[in-house]
């Protein structure tokens, strides 16, 4: 087969992947902390005791400007410190579980390259939505109900697949991922910012 046509299918091929629905997010199966229990449809987790533990991933790596969105289901008083969430590039399917740390910030962060932050205190109650994403630029956003987009962190290396990761931490009993797929990065939905508020610096958040 010519150089030139296999290359142009190739090219075609990967387009239509682009393109293609994405099945909704859930947890990983296998990779999650010592103290967590997943439902059977893997859309909700749940930190059994302590107030660490908690890490769990999503089960197919997430496109720039893809919402995560998750529901906060049960607060547990006592504990200071709460919902972690971020992104990395560690495939929890090479995951072996018992290797996963306590604590996803600073732990993960420094054994592979994940990027993670704490939604900011009081920003949060339990029936409340949150979505994250991070942006072509690695910037990792989040925004709680209708609420604004604030920026947690950026230097998040882009250029591989990245998967969700949240950490049940402190008071973050139970969350349940809604599944959503929505798009907001203006590079892969045209003249999609991703709705109102902002980040802060002045950048845009999709």
């Amino acid at each position: 087969m010519p150089e030139e046509p296999r290359r142009m299918g190739a090219q075609i091929c990967s387009q239509a992947d682009a393109e293609s629905p994405r099945e909704a997010l859930r947890f990983h199966a296998q990779a999650v902390g010592a103290q967590v229990r997943l439902d059977a449809e893997r859309s909700t987790a749940y930190r059994r005791a302590t107030f660490h533990d908690g890490i769990v991933f999503s089960q197919r790596p997430v496109r720039p400007g893809e919402r995560v969105a998750l529901r906060l289901l049960w607060h547990e008083h006592g504990w200071l410190g709460g919902l972690r969430v971020g992104f990395t590039r560690l495939d929890p399917a090479r995951v072996s579980a018992p290797s996963l740390p306590p604590f996803l910030c600073p732990d993960l962060e420094q054994q592979s390259q994940t990027w993670a932050a704490m939604l900011p205190d009081g920003r949060s109650s339990p029936g409340d939505v949150v979505r994250f994403w991070v942006n072509r630029r690695g910037q990792i956003f989040a925004q709680v109900n209708s609420g604004p987009q604030r920026r947690l962190r950026e230097g998040v290396l882009m250029g591989a697949p990245l998967w969700a990761v949240m950490d049940l931490y402190g008071t973050a009993k139970a969350i349940e991922l809604l599944g959503e797929a929505r798009a907001g990065d203006p590079g892969t939905v045209p003249g999609n910012a991703g709705g109102g508020g902002g980040g802060s610096g002045g950048t845009s958040p999709a």
